[in-house]
């Protein structure tokens, strides 16, 4: 309907408001108008909606990726980097060139002012029911609080902006993130207190989502410089009320894992939190490879199939990004081990008990165009074209394959994956895309009901309860195990630890947007990364690994602070250390 366009901080802001239907969060500009707009029902409905379209920006596009997964222990190099964010590149990763990192400052603070300009005028609206009116304020307050939970994760003393901007200013400067946390707090309580338990339309936040949030949150602070004495038990109260009530909310863990990423399931019972996209150009990157709202998670993690004997890029496989290859350390976090991480799985057998890597990963490509890239035109459309059996295989195996007929297939065992071929992790995968390299209209899902178990895994094993930490974390793997394989994928409590939480996070989360918090909250950052991002090899069919482990430093825990927000506050707002 309406459109509001400021102007703040040095950057132009959109407020994008909106009509709203019955299936998604969607967006329908026609006009100019001023923001005393917001006061009015019409007026805040859009703008309440306009603060969520930010959820597109910051969870949908490479920066999203990078900022998140790349640089830890669960993947290495691509063939394309962004910042230096997975290798720490001390040339990139600046103050001045950290595009993925400062793109995310730039979008959170939108968005926050966006959140903030609806907060201001919702107390100016006549003619709203007070309920409905509620309802709107509690969801303002916990998608600013969101946005404000990404940036303190990321550069730690940060602007504290609660009220509405409308005009530049440079009278800005960083809140101690003490501060941060207690105005994140206080919204997510706030809202919690006055949302409703379900979502009257796909996309929408619920108490359930506020009560995910606090639990994070106070784990999160639990290991920052601003912890409290009670953060773990908040922590654990707030997911232990989540999972004991989740059927008030609609809520529970799908039966398969496999389910969980099924398309057309991304507002599915397990979920709490997700950034709706569409196939609207106006408000939905389509195409293009500048940051925006575009949603490439379907493509970060696909190899490079389309350059093999046989094969064509298609809608079905995806666009190969390759940003992201898997580690070693990932994939064969998948093998059943006993207590004392002895693997009880071999050859074929491998990662067979939890049944997530098969059910989440790629591994095999059948033929979609005969003779393509050298191939051949006996090749079978639906034949195998691409193995990776995640193990070495024996030469004779290797010479079978070789010597199949009407043609081989090829074979890349983990000793030859590089920055171009390696298992794809397939949870975002996009079929029903209009075009081969458009973007995916799924939603991506930011937080589910399995993290909350996780969550209050964690909060119960730092309470020195390692019995109930057992009890979550067993939940979550029984779901993962085979046919007549549930016992086996079960866990004492002498085997919780921090390692085996991360391990088990690892397992269940890995590609979702976590990881690089994960590693940075546990104190585990540098450790991990150094113990299983494997050093830059080259290899003779292409180049493993990253220089990850040779660069970090204790300071990555932090990311650089962008150098224009600083340039624009006169220094007001500083740097954090090391860069």
């Amino acid at each position: 309907m309406k459109k509001v366009v400021l102007v703040t901080l040095g950057t132009s802001l959109l407020f994008a408001t909106a009509s709203c239907n019955k299936d998604i969060l969607d967006e329908n500009p026609q006009s100019i108008t001023t923001p005393s707009f917001l006061g009015t029902p019409q007026g805040i409905e859009a703008g309440v909606t306009g603060v969520y379209s930010g959820l597109r920006i910051i969870h949908g596009n490479d920066a999203a990726f990078f900022s998140t997964e790349a640089g830890t222990d669960l993947w290495t190099n691509g063939i394309s980097s962004s910042s230096g964010l997975n290798d720490y590149n001390l040339t990139d990763l600046t103050p001045a060139n950290a595009s993925s990192t400062s793109f995310i400052w730039t979008a959170c603070y939108q968005y926050i002012n966006d959140a903030n300009g609806v907060l201001q005028y919702s107390t100016t609206v006549q003619g709203m029911d007070p309920a409905r009116l509620k309802q709107l304020v509690a969801e303002a307050k916990l998608l600013r609080a969101h946005y404000y939970f990404v940036l303190v994760r990321h550069f730690g003393d940060v602007p504290l902006m609660l009220s509405f901007i409308d005009q530049p200013t440079k009278d800005i400067s960083r809140a101690p993130q003490a501060d941060v946390y207690n105005a994140i707090i206080a919204d997510l309580t706030d809202a919690m207190n006055n949302i409703a338990d379900k979502p009257a339309q796909p996309g929408r936040v619920t108490r359930a989502t506020a009560l995910h949030m606090l639990a994070k949150v106070y784990l999160e602070r639990a290991t920052s410089s601003s912890k409290q004495g009670e953060d773990y038990a908040n922590a654990a109260k707030y997911a232990k009320e989540l999972i004991d009530n989740q059927s008030r909310y609609g809520l529970g863990l799908e039966s398969d894992p496999a389910t969980v990423f099924t398309e057309g399931n991304e507002n599915g019972k397990e979920v709490l939190f997700n950034a709706q996209f569409s196939g609207d150009a106006s408000f939905n990157r389509i195409d293009g490879f500048t940051f925006g709202g575009e949603n490439v998670a379907a493509f970060n993690f696909r190899s490079r199939y389309d350059l093999v004997a046989n094969m064509a890029r298609d809608v079905n496989y995806g666009r190969p990004f390759a940003r992201h290859s898997t580690t070693y350390y990932l994939e064969n976090s998948y093998i059943l081990r006993d207590a004392s991480g002895n693997a009880l799985e071999t050859g074929a057998q491998l990662r067979t008990t939890d049944t997530r890597y098969n059910k989440w990963f790629t591994t095999l490509y059948r033929v979609n165009s005969p003779g393509a890239n050298a191939g051949s035109a006996s090749a079978v459309v639906g034949d195998t074209a691409l193995w990776y059996p995640g193990r070495e295989l024996p030469a004779a195996v290797l010479s079978r394959i070789a010597a199949r007929r009407p043609v081989p297939y090829r074979v890349i065992q983990p000793s030859q994956y590089t920055t171009e071929y390696f298992p794809t992790l397939s949870k975002f995968d996009s079929r029903n895309r209009t075009s081969v390299n458009g973007f995916s209209t799924r939603p991506n899902i930011i937080y589910r009901l399995a993290e909350t178990y996780l969550i209050a895994a964690e909060a119960y094993y730092y309470l020195s309860n390692p019995g109930q930490a057992r009890d979550y974390i067993n939940t979550v793997r029984r779901r993962a195990a085979a046919t007549g394989k549930t016992t086996q994928m079960e866990i004492t409590a002498n085997q919780v630890n921090i390692d085996f939480i991360l391990d088990e996070r690892a397992r269940e989360l890995c590609g979702e947007m976590l990881r690089w918090y994960d590693l940075k909250r546990t104190g585990k950052l540098l450790e991990r990364v150094k113990l299983y991002n494997p050093p830059l090899t080259n290899r003779a069919n292409g180049v493993y690994g990253s220089n990850a482990a040779a660069n970090i430093k204790d300071y990555h825990v932090l990311r650089p602070i962008p150098q224009t927000e600083i340039d624009r506050t006169g220094q007001k707002i500083t740097q954090n250390p090391g860069y």
